[in-house]
């Protein structure tokens, strides 16, 4: 199979003669030739003419086929002069431009009118146009509707067609009975407009607690035409079962209704957390030690001394604010930044798995050394 050439960029295509050899370079080399063939052909010293025609054959050597830093001669020459006539001093000037929430865009007219010459053009076209014959769809659909409508005869409901009627002018208001009210004719017969009534609602009334006197009323002879009530079933011995509630001895007893209902006792407040002073591990490795005063810093330890991880760590003032909150790394080590004010500290550790004490900690200004939270 024939391979495809190499593409080239053919905007940079030199014209080669021989070889490597291209058609600019050429030109240089026999530019230089031909002044050094002139210079010892002139009638200048013959000490000028040693130094200026081997100069000149070799500077047009240069041109073609000495490259500096993989750039032509001929290319550093004109950068030189370029750099040399170039102007080298600048003077910055500000030019203002608006913010864009103080100009607002040009709003463009949009011609949303229609011109009369154009519907009425339209109107002529479309009278030109030949009747369009009805599709065999349109009839049936007309069949059908016409249909419908011989169902709405049968069952006797006339069909009115709809009628845009204008509404009739209003009449002059009608004054009426109620004070700052004037009615009007309405449109809509259905529909029609009333005062708001004010809803007052009734105070709830208490029930009437009847009074018991501690003299209970003397019995009175039943009467013959009433009916006796039912004796209640007697025991063994042929008393009677006692059968009243409880509320009647209350109520026949005025002193246990005087009697005040025993208050309810608040519940004990919570204890205190108690605090532990804070224990000290100096030897333990920490990617950095504090060198500054109120640094905290430390590992967090199971029962067993193992290494718990992700452990939540707070440090709080005396006023219980959260002055500090971080997290133990994978290694169970933790450390703040920045240094805390002298004072009196709790540092308190959560864990889903395992417990932990309140650590008192008194920051008094000097280097603290690494903590030891062990759970419990």
């Amino acid at each position: 199979m024939e391979q495809h050439a190499v593409p080239q960029n053919v905007t940079t295509y030199k014209f080669r003669l021989v070889g490597d050899m291209t058609l600019q370079q050429f030109l240089e080399l026999a530019a230089g030739l031909v002044v050094a063939w002139i210079i010892f052909n002139s009638k200048i010293n013959f000490l000028l003419k040693w130094i200026f025609g081997p100069f000149a054959a070799f500077f047009g050597f240069a041109l073609a086929f000495i490259p500096i830093d993989d750039r032509p001669l001929h290319t550093w020459l004109v950068n030189f002069f370029k750099a040399i006539y170039s102007p080298t001093q600048f003077i910055y000037r500000q030019q203002p431009k608006p913010l864009d929430f103080f100009t607002s865009p040009p709003v463009v007219p949009v011609d949303t009118l229609v011109k009369a010459g154009q519907t009425y053009e339209l109107e002529e076209y479309l009278k030109t146009l030949p009747p369009s014959t009805a599709s065999s769809f349109d009839l049936a659909e007309k069949k059908y509707l016409e249909y419908i409508n011989s169902l709405f005869g049968a069952l006797g409901i006339n069909q009115k067609p709809l009628r845009l009627t204008d509404p009739s002018p209003l009449q002059n208001p009608i004054k009426s009975n109620i004070g700052g009210v004037r009615i009007r004719q309405l449109l809509h017969p259905q529909m029609c407009l009333l005062p708001h009534a004010t809803i007052y609602q009734s105070e709830p009334k208490q029930a009437a607690i009847p009074a018991f006197s501690a003299n209970p009323p003397a019995p009175t002879a039943p009467s013959p035409n009433r009916p006796q009530p039912q004796t209640p079933p007697s025991g063994k011995n042929g008393a009677p079962v006692a059968s009243r509630p409880k509320t009647a001895a209350v109520m026949k007893n005025p002193a246990l209704q005087s009697q005040p209902q025993p208050k309810p006792q608040p519940k004990p407040a919570a204890p205190a957390p108690a605090t532990t002073s804070p224990s000290f591990a100096p030897d333990i490795v920490l990617p950095q030690k504090p060198d500054r005063p109120n640094l905290v810093c430390g590992i967090t330890l199971d029962k067993t001394g193992k290494i718990i991880p992700n452990v939540i760590i707070e440090i709080k003032d005396q006023s219980s604010l959260p002055v500090r909150a971080l997290k133990s790394n994978k290694l169970g080590q933790f450390f703040i930044a920045t240094p805390l004010a002298d004072g009196v500290y709790q540092i308190q550790a959560e864990h889903q798995s395992h417990k932990f004490a309140i650590i008192k900690l008194d920051a008094k200004g000097e280097i603290i050394p690494p903590l030891k939270i062990q759970a419990i």
